[in-house]
C-alpha cells in the first residue's frame, strides 16, 4: 500500500515532505505516462489530506499534469472541479494537453477560462497568463487554422506587452505561418532583432501546410540572402514544396544542398528525397538513394510511405524491374505481412495491367482492408476479369470479415458492368446500392447515368437524373452525353438549357464538347454551331482542339464539306490529327474521294505510323468502286507491317449468354439466323434514313 504520510503522523509537521515527495513521484508518472502509478498517488494524497485547499497548489498542479500526460482527460477535469484555487501553472497544463489532442477550441476556451478565473472577485486572485500559456494559446489558433482568433490572442498579447519575448514572437511566427498569413509572419521575422532558422523554418512549413508552395521557396531563398543555413527541418520542408510543384528543375540543387549541408546520412531527408523523385517520376534517382540507404545495407524500410511512393513511381514511369526488384527485396527482408505494402505492391502491378500478380497478392494477405478489396476488384474489372471481379464484390458484400463495400468498391463494379455490357448485373448492381444507402451518392449516380446509357436503357438513366436531388456538373455532362449516344439531340439541348437556366453549377468545356457531339449525331447543325459560338462569347471558355474537332464533325456528317474546309482554314491553331480524322470520317460516310486524299495525307504527316487513317482511306475507295486503289493500301500496310487492330464486340443475351465475336464472326450456332435479322434490321435504317434526308433541311441546303 503506497502511503505518503502515516497515520500518526501530524500532516503539518511532515506537509513539506508530503509534497516534495509526491511530485517527485508525479513528474516521474507524467515522463513515463504511467496512468497506474498516478492513479495511485492520487489515492495516497487523498488520503494524506495533500490536496487540501489550504495546501499548495504545486500538488495539485502535479497531479493535474499527471493525468493529463496520460491522456485521461476525465480524471484531470474532475480534479480541476475540485480544486478551488488555480493559477497560471495550472492552465498552462491544461491548454497544452487539449492543442496535444488536437482540442485547439477547447485549449482557447481554458485560455478565456484563465482569464475570467478570479476577475469577479478579488483581483488578488486573478490568473494572469504568462509566455507559456500566451504560446500555448498562439499554438491552438494554429491547430485551429482561424487567423480571426489568432490576430485577436495577437491584440491581447500586444496590450498585455508580451510581445517583447523572444518566445511569444517565435510562437506568433508559428502561429501566422500555420494559419497561411505568410505576410504577417514574415513582417514578425524582419523585425526581429536576431533571425534563427527556427524563425525562417515556422514561416516555410506553415507555407507549406497551407499550399502555399512557390511563397515557400520564396522564404527559402530570403533565409539563405539572410546568411542563416537551413537544418533538416527546413530541408524536409523545401523537399516536399518541390515534390508537390513537380518543379524537376529544383530536384538536382535542391539534392546539392542537402549534400553540402552534410544531411545525407539523415533518414528523415534521404526518405523526402526519395519520394520526391518517386512522385514525380524519377525512379531511377530514387532508386539509387534507396539502394544506398537500404539494399547495401542490408535494411529494411519500415517507412511505408517510402515504400507507397517508390513503387508508385515505379508504376507512372513503367519501370517494371525495379518494382519487381522492390518487391524482391520486401520479401527477402521478410518485410510482410503489411497491409499498406501489400497494397502498394497491387496497385503497382495493377498499373502494370498484371491482374494474376494483384490477385495472387490478395489472396496471400493475411489481413485486408478496404483498400485491398477495392484494388483486386478495380484491376480485374479493368481487365476483362469481369465475372471474378463481380464474384469478389459479392464475398465482400456477404461476408467481407467486418468490411463491407464502399463507394469506390461500388463505382468500379458499375464500370465493370458498363465496359461488359451486363444489363442484368448492373439492375442487379442497382438494386444492392438503393439498399446500401449509395444511391445518394452524386459520383454513384453519375455512374450508373453513364452504365445504363451506354447499356442502351436511357430510361433508367434519366429515372436516376430526375429522382437526384443533388446534381454535379458531372451529373449535367453525364446526362447530355447519355441523349448523345442515343441520337437525342433535342434532349440534349433541353437538359443544356436546363444547366444554363439553373446558374449553378456553369457549364464546363466538356459540356459544349458532349452538347456539340450530340447536335451532330442529331443533325442538328445550326444549334450544335450555335452553342459552339456561345463558348466564348457567353461563357468565357476558350474552345479546345476537341472543341473544333467537334464542329468539323457536325459540318463534315451533313456533307456540308465546303463550310468544313473553311472552318479548319479559318481556326486559330494549327489542326491536329483529330481534326483531319474527323473529317476523313465524314468523308468517307459521304463517299467523298478527293477530300478524303486530301485529310489523309495531313494524317500522313502528322502520324505516319497509325493505321487508322491508312484503313478509313481504303474503306472510302473500296465504298467508291475503286477497289484497286483500296486494295494498294491494304497492301501497303502490309508490306510495312501495319496491321489493323481486330475489334472484338460483346453482347449479353439476358444475363444467360455472352458472346464475343468479330465482324464476319460466323461461329455462332445461331449465325444464319443472327445474320438474316441483321441484313432486315440494316435495309430497314437504310430506307429510314433515305425518307428522313428527303425531308431534311440541309439537303435542300
Amino acid at each position: 500500500m503506497l502511503s505518503l504520510s502515516t497515520p500518526s503522523s501530524p500532516p503539518l509537521t511532515h506537509g513539506a515532505v508530503t509534497a516534495s515527495s509526491s511530485v517527485a513521484l508525479l513528474r516521474g508518472a507524467a515522463a513515463r505516462r504511467d496512468a497506474p502509478l498516478t492513479s495511485a498517488v492520487h489515492a495516497a494524497l487523498l488520503k494524506s489530506g495533500a490536496l487540501h485547499p489550504a495546501q499548495p497548489l504545486a500538488v495539485p498542479n502535479s497531479l493535474l499534469h499527471a493525468y493529463l500526460q496520460c491522456g485521461l482527460l476525465s480524471p484531470a477535469l474532475r480534479l480541476l472541479d475540485e480544486t478551488p484555487r488555480r493559477d497560471v501553472a495550472t492552465y498552462a497544463s491544461l491548454i497544452s494537453a487539449h492543442c496535444r489532442r488536437g482540442a485547439p477550441l477547447d485549449a482557447l476556451r481554458a485560455f478565456l477560462d484563465m482569464l475570467a478565473w478570479g476577475g469577479a472577485g478579488d483581483q488578488a486572485d486573478a490568473v494572469r497568463p504568462n509566455e507559456f500559456t500566451a504560446a500555448a494559446a498562439l499554438q491552438a489558433c494554429g491547430l485551429a487554422r482561424d487567423g480571426r482568433l489568432g490576430r485577436m490572442v495577437h491584440g491581447y498579447l500586444v496590450a498585455g506587452g508580451f510581445c517583447a519575448d523572444p518566445f511569444v514572437v517565435a510562437s506568433l511566427v508559428n502561429m501566422y505561418a500555420k494559419v497561411g498569413d505568410a505576410a504577417s509572419a514574415r513582417r514578425l521575422v524582419l523585425g526581429l532583432p536576431c533571425r534563427d532558422v527556427v524563425s525562417w523554418t515556422a514561416i516555410i512549413s506553415g507555407c507549406v501546410l497551407n499550399g502555399m508552395l512557390e511563397e515557400a521557396l520564396e522564404v527559402f531563398l530570403m533565409m539563405l540572402e539572410d546568411g542563416v543555413l537551413p537544418n533538416n527541418v527546413t530541408m524536409l520542408s523545401v523537399i516536399q514544396a518541390c515534390s508537390l510543384m513537380g518543379a524537376s528543375e529544383m530536384f538536382g540543387p535542391v539534392h546539392a544542398l542537402v549534400v553540402l549541408l552534410e544531411l545525407e546520412d539523415d533518414a528523415s531527408v534521404v526518405n523526402s528525397l526519395i519520394m520526391m523523385y518517386a512522385k514525380n517520376g524519377f525512379v531511377e534517382e530514387a532508386m539509387g538513394l534507396f539502394n544506398g540507404l537500404y539494399l547495401k545495407s542490408g535494411d529494411v524500410c519500415s517507412n511505408e510511405d517510402v515504400l507507397a511512393a517508390i513503387l508508385y513511381g515505379c508504376t507512372i514511369s513503367g519501370s517494371q524491374k525495379n518494382g519487381e526488384g522492390i518487391h524482391a527485396h520486401l520479401i527477402k527482408m521478410g518485410a510482410f505481412p503489411s497491409i499498406s505494402v501489400e497494397n502498394s505492391l497491387m496497385g503497382m502491378y495493377s498499373g502494370f495491367e498484371q491482374p494474376g500478380a494483384v490477385h495472387l497478392l490478395f489472396s496471400g494477405m493475411e489481413a485486408k482492408d478496404i483498400v485491398s478489396w477495392n484494388t483486386v476488384i478495380s484491376c480485374l474489372a479493368k481487365s476483362d476479369h469481369v465475372n471474378e471481379a463481380m464474384d469478389l464484390f459479392s464475398v465482400l458484400h456477404a461476408d467481407g470479415g467486418g468490411l463491407a463495400p464502399d463507394f469506390v468498391t461500388v463505382l468500379s463494379i458499375v464500370q465493370a458492368c458498363s465496359n461488359a455490357g451486363l444489363l442484368l448485373q448492373g439492375q442487379m448492381l442497382h438494386g444492392c446500392i438503393m439498399k446500401s444507402g449509395f444511391v445518394y451518392d452524386v459520383s454513384v449516380c453519375n455512374a450508373l447515368i453513364s452504365m445504363y446509357a451506354k447499356l442502351g436503357r436511357i430510361d433508367f438513366a434519366e429515372m436516376i437524373f430526375e429522382m437526384m436531388d443533388i446534381k454535379d456538373l458531372i451529373s449535367w455532362n453525364s446526362m447530355i452525353a447519355a441523349y448523345g449516344m442515343h441520337g437525342d439531340g433535342h434532349s440534349a439541348l433541353r437538359i443544356f438549357n436546363q444547366l444554363k437556366y439553373a446558374g449553378t453549377p456553369a457549364p464546363n468545356a466538356i459540356t459544349f464538347v458532349s452538347v456539340i457531339s450530340a447536335c451532330s449525331h442529331a443533325g442538328l447543325i445550326s444549334e450544335g454551331y450555335k452553342c459552339f459560338e456561345s463558348m466564348r462569347t457567353d461563357h468565357g471558355i476558350e474552345p479546345s482542339m476537341d472543341h473544333y474537332a467537334c464542329v468539323v464533325d457536325l459540318l463534315g456528317r451533313s456533307g456540308r464539306f465546303a463550310e468544313a474546309e473553311e472552318f479548319i482554314r479559318d481556326m486559330p491553331v494549327p489542326p491536329n490529327s483529330s481534326i483531319w480524322g474527323a473529317l476523313l470520317a465524314a468523308c468517307q460516310l459521304h463517299g467523298n474521294v478527293d477530300l478524303a486524299e486530301k485529310a489523309a495525307n495531313e494524317l500522313s504527316a502528322l502520324e505516319p505510323e497509325s493505321d487508322i487513317w491508312r484503313v478509313s482511306l481504303s474503306n472510302t475507295y473500296a465504298l467508291a468502286g475503286r477497289w484497286k486503289d483500296a486494295a494498294m493500301i491494304r497492301t501497303e500496310m502490309r508490306r510495312v507491317g501495319l496491321r489493323k487492330e481486330t475489334g472484338w464486340s460483346f453482347v449479353d443475351v439476358g444475363g444467360v449468354e455472352g458472346f464475343k465475336f468479330v465482324s464476319a464472326d460466323t461461329r455462332h450456332h445461331d449465325a444464319e439466323r443472327i445474320y438474316s435479322v441483321w441484313h432486315s434490321m440494316n435495309k430497314h435504317m437504310a430506307d429510314l434514313a433515305a425518307d428522313v434526308h428527303k425531308q431534311s433541311p440541309i439537303s435542300a441546303a
